[in-house]
């Protein structure tokens, strides 16, 4: 179960205070820039970000930051860069919704990166947060680690048209890489659906009711980040932004229907889950009726037996066979013709 985090640190201070939100326990802050066109490239490790080459605005700058416990480090690229301090408020702030907000020349949005576990049975999420000028990208991520490793890989390997694009179009392909990622999850949850379905149609279990709830919980855990991302590409398409070149919108109009294919999808998933969840109960119930059905027909053959068996129990001397060598034997025959007699006329009934 998700931990809620508490915001009522920041109760009464005034806007843009650094109050982190979050449960990060990384102590160090990295810092990496990547500086490129279509004909170069250039990759840096900081130790400081006064290392930062200056924003050329004929290149494309991208200053990656992972890790958000040094609160110095993001004072200084809110000084450096003239961050708004609501905005620098925001990145700390992780619990927010994927949304984008502008600014004067700038861009901030905020997005969610969706992982699968090491046993792909929890959905890990993190916030990344991203700075969009001309020719200037800064992202904030949570912790190192991350997905978005092809889009840096095009760029070392000057594939797609990432380093022949602006940095509006850099943005755009991570955003992409991350909302790609959703389509593993939602992948991974569509085959545990099919291989529960398969069980509960065979063999239903207690225990599949607690995974069907496991479930739903992840897909609406997921759904509160793919509707809003949703939206939030379908802003950046509508947004009259300087920062945004007219032939990346058709890119993101793409982004846009690949989010809304995902949210469709999970709501098939969960229409998926609600009827499997039907049908377990009526597998489950039938499963019953046909255990109720068998000891009543085995409780009404025997009765029948019991009565004669009861009888013959009495204490009297003379009773019909007795005495007789072939007494047992007949009342055995008799009792088991009995029980013949009533499963034939359970089985024309179609009791059985």
């Amino acid at each position: 179960m998700k931990k809620v985090k508490k915001r009522s640190g920041k109760r009464g201070l005034p806007p843009g205070s650094f109050i982190q939100v979050t449960d990060v326990d990384n102590p160090n802050t990295a810092l990496r820039v990547f500086t490129f066109d279509k004909e170069n490239w250039s990759e840096k490790n900081l130790k400081t970000l006064g290392e930062c080459p200056v924003v050329d605005p004929a290149k494309t700058t991208w200053l990656d930051i992972d890790g958000l416990n040094t609160d110095e480090v993001l004072q200084a690229v809110g000084k450096q860069f003239d961050l708004h301090p609501l905005l620098l408020e925001d990145v700390l702030n992780t619990e927010h919704r994927p949304k984008v907000e502008e600014y004067p020349d700038t861009l901030f949005i905020v997005a969610k990166m969706l992982t699968l576990s090491k046993d792909n049975d929890n959905v890990e999420v993190e916030q990344i947060c991203f700075v969009l000028r001309q020719g200037l990208v800064i992202s904030f991520q949570e912790r190192p680690g991350d997905i978005l490793d092809p889009v840096r890989d095009r760029i070392r390997q000057n594939t797609g048209r990432v380093r022949r694009a602006g940095s509006d179009y850099l943005v755009y392909a991570l955003l992409d890489v991350i909302v790609d990622n959703y389509f593993v999850i939602v992948e991974n949850l569509g085959d545990r659906i099919e291989k529960l379905e398969r069980k509960v149609m065979l063999r239903p279990g207690n225990e599949d009711l607690f995974t069907m709830q496991e479930l739903r919980s992840q897909l609406i855990s997921i759904g509160r980040y793919v509707t809003p991302t949703r939206e939030l590409a379908g802003r950046l398409h509508a947004l009259q932004s300087d920062v945004i070149d007219n032939s990346t919108r058709k890119y993101i109009n793409d982004l846009q229907d690949h989010a809304v294919y995902i949210a469709e999808t999970i709501g098939t998933f969960r229409e998926m889950l609600t009827n499997l969840e039907n049908s377990f109960h009526a597998m489950s119930n039938l499963r019953s009726g046909q255990v109720i059905k068998l000891l009543t027909i085995t409780s009404t053959i025997f009765i029948p037996l019991t009565f004669i068996v009861g009888i013959y129990g009495m204490n009297f001397d003379h009773m019909p066979w007795l005495h007789s060598p072939f007494g047992f034997y007949g009342l055995m025959l008799f009792m088991l013709a009995i029980s013949l007699g009533m499963l034939s006329w359970f089985r024309s009934k179609r009791w059985l």
